[in-house]
């Protein structure tokens, strides 16, 4: 009697693991909104969400709305990604963004063909639901 051979499982995708400090974060992305940190001391805005100011070093702080749009610093193709979950997607692109809030942020980039990107060029953030409590952001 000779069994089939069973097809190899399929990768997990790589999730974030929300601290207390960054809980707020990732609830704003479910809730669709890009909520980002505040000192409460000095009033410079960070991302990502971190305990203390690196400006201050203040322990305090908040977490306001923020615009969704900005423009690409700069962005790479991923031929080769790090995690075998994302084989199946590639080659995609991952951009680096100047927010009009004031910080960078790294996600994929949809819609727009390589060919057709500049430095500069005006993005929007959007959300992508993965669980009931992980929401992912990417740019269009």
């Amino acid at each position: 009697m000779s069994t089939a051979p069973q097809p190899a499982p399929l990768p997990e995708r790589p999730m974030p693991v929300p601290t207390r400090e960054s809980q707020a974060y990732w609830d704003g992305l479910r809730d669709g909104k890009l909520m980002l940190q505040h000192c409460a001391s000095c009033g410079k805005v960070r991302h990502y969400p971190r305990p203390v100011c690196p400006h201050c070093f203040s322990m305090e702080s908040e977490f306001k709305a923020a615009p969704l749009t900005g423009k690409v610093h700069t962005w790479t193709v991923c031929h080769h990604p790090f995690n075998f979950f994302f084989k199946a997607q590639s080659p995609f692109i991952v951009a680096l963004v100047d927010m009009d809030a004031g910080v960078r942020i790294n996600a994929p980039l949809r819609g727009i063909a390589e060919g057709d990107l500049e430095i500069g060029q005006r993005v929007t953030l959007a959300f992508e639901p993965i669980t009931k409590d992980i929401t992912l952001p990417y740019f269009t």
